[in-house]
């Protein structure tokens, strides 16, 4: 899957394509196809180095927070209506083409 990494703390030239391998939902699990992410504030801030105490984060790493898109595919135990079913999620790493996500019902 293509996702955008932040490859070292600093401005938008530090965001950098990349490929990485599919997620693989787990127990209770969804991925999802994104179609659209949020982009904030914040988010430019702890990318060039501010925040270190309160986000965990360290380089290399898949910003973003807030997606909308599809669910494509199922971890155990998700009922099979939820595939295909239009969501919006709060995930770590959405600045990719399909982040994971616990499934909530």
């Amino acid at each position: 899957m293509r996702a955008v990494q932040v490859k070292e703390f600093g401005g938008p030239e530090v965001l950098v394509p990349v490929e990485l391998p599919d997620p693989v939902p787990g127990p209770g699990e969804v991925v999802i196809d994104v179609a659209y992410v949020d982009t904030i504030f914040v988010e430019t801030q702890v990318r060039a180095g501010w925040g270190r105490e309160w986000f965990q984060v360290a380089p290399p790493y898949v910003p973003g927070g807030g997606v909308s898109g599809v669910v494509g595919a199922l971890g155990p135990g998700v009922p099979r209506e939820w595939l295909g079913r239009r969501v919006t999620s709060y995930v770590t790493g959405g600045y990719a083409e399909r982040p994971w996500r616990r499934c909530r019902r």
